[in-house]
């Protein structure tokens, strides 16, 4: 099978580009690969079911030194606190977040909670991380609701109300 958008081989159970990064979505009916947003299959015209996400709700009580929590989009999701200074995530045991999946470099990224601003820059990685659909080059600004993606797992940012921007509270 083929990506939607970049047109190069994936697997078919594939719910990620391997080479651009975009979510795909199969048609089971006719088993052609779709944009993640698209909502009906474009050959057989089927519905594309769309998944439900879990929610999460932040403790009753947050430290001062957390900025806000990283959760997992799954159906047991876990949630990571973002403390004040560099949180490092990857594969490896000496990470700050530890996410031991086949996807996740053992050094992947590290966010940045510091100076009222949280910022997440890549460290290398082999397969990627990615803001809202977008591979993170360079540092870039981590916003309250990004959808969060570090090669392909999924994760959701939830920041505290002082850390938002205007565009997102």
């Amino acid at each position: 099978m083929h990506c939607p958008v970049c047109a190069r081989e994936i697997p078919t159970d594939a719910r990620f580009c391997a080479y651009c990064g975009s979510s795909v979505r199969k048609c089971e009916p006719c088993q052609r690969f779709y944009p993640g947003d698209a909502r009906f299959c474009g050959s057989c015209g089927e519905s594309l079911v769309v998944e439900r996400r879990p929610t999460f709700e932040p403790p009753s009580e947050v430290a001062d030194t957390v900025f806000g929590y990283l959760y997992e989009l799954n159906a047991n999701p876990q949630q990571f606190p973002l403390e004040q200074g560099d949180n490092t995530i990857g594969a490896g045991g000496n990470n700050d977040i530890v996410i031991r999946r086949p996807a996740v470099s053992w050094n992947h990224a590290i966010v940045i909670c510091r100076n009222e601003r949280v910022r997440i820059q890549d460290s290398a990685s082999t397969n990627g991380t990615y803001i809202n659909g977008k591979r993170v080059r360079v540092p870039h600004a981590l916003n309250h609701g990004d959808l969060l993606r570090f090669g392909s797992e999924e994760f959701k940012v939830w920041l505290k109300p002082r850390y938002r921007t205007s565009e997102t509270v």
